[in-house]
């Protein structure tokens, strides 16, 4: 091949399609962030979405299109997909490439410092735009000086280029005092602001050299239905230790699903998502 024909076959090559990484802790609100953004009406087709469980994402059931075989991948009726990442990015990425995408959106687990998931970002068809790490107003301070998870909280709030601040409502004389420019998940402009951001500098946070917490997840599956009391004991036995609960129980009034960030539980109805073929809870603790 001569010099004229490679930089040619170069000007043909497409350009990557930028990767959002949306990172913070556990219970920060960055499945609901994702949610909000999917259920925007001018959110772009051709947009995937990466999560590591759909279990984790509550698509609603007007979005759901079609499921493959497999149930890695969801095809959604406003043109857009999401893919579960499955511990396997590469592999994710994979099936993204040959699909006619214009960005891709992935969130990162609550325990992962996202500058490090950025760097797995830099992929042939790929690169990383930015990377928008969601504040939890209602525990941030608490998160932030606890001496087990203080480290790896003000790491990902350190690494962002972006800061979104969650559950103002329960907290709204809060204040993040950082030179990141940040704005609230209520804000009119979340849709466009969260897909045009990008990084405008390099990257000069610092990756964590020292032992952060380390997590385990403990799964707990549903036999038979419960009453709201038997649910309550049931989830105070769990709490020493544990960070967060999620998932769905059936009780006396019907499928429920459950939150718990703190000390704040949260039970929702499903009424008429998609219920999980397996009910059951996740407590994610220390260790």
């Amino acid at each position: 091949m001569s010099d004229n024909d490679a930089m040619g076959a170069n000007l043909q090559q497409p350009n990557p399609v930028p990767i959002t990484v949306i990172g913070g802790y556990l219970g920060a609100g960055k499945t609901t962030l994702i949610n909000r953004l999917l259920a925007q009406p001018t959110m772009p087709a051709g947009t995937a979405v990466l999560v590591n469980d759909f279990g984790d994402i509550n698509i609603d059931a007007a979005l759901i299109k079609s499921a493959s075989p497999d149930g890695q991948v969801i095809g959604l009726s406003n043109g857009c997909i999401c893919c579960s990442i499955s511990d396997d990015l590469s592999k994710a990425l994979d099936q993204l490439s040959n699909l006619p995408l214009q960005r891709v959106i992935m969130e990162t687990s609550g325990v992962a410092e996202p500058a490090r998931v950025w760097q797995h970002c830099h992929y042939p068809g790929f690169t990383p735009q930015a990377l928008i790490v969601v504040v939890d107003a209602e525990n941030f301070r608490s998160q932030s000086k606890d001496k087990y998870v203080g480290q790896l909280v003000n790491a990902q709030v350190d690494q962002a280029d972006l800061l979104i601040v969650s559950k103002m409502d329960h907290n709204p004389a809060f204040q993040l005092r950082r030179l990141t420019a940040q704005l609230t998940t209520t804000d009119p402009s979340l849709l466009a602001t969260v897909l045009g951001w990008t990084r405008r500098h390099p990257l000069t946070a610092t990756l964590s050299t020292t032992k952060t917490a380390s997590f385990a997840a403990r799964t707990w599956y549903q036999q038979q239905a419960l009453s709201l009391e038997e649910l309550y004991a049931l989830l105070d036995r769990q709490a020493e230790g544990v960070y967060r609960i999620k998932g769905w129980v059936e009780i006396t009034a019907g499928i429920m699903q459950v939150d718990r960030v703190g000390e704040r539980l949260t039970l929702k109805p499903m009424e008429d998502r998609p219920v999980p073929a397996q009910l059951g809870l996740v407590f994610i603790c220390s260790t």
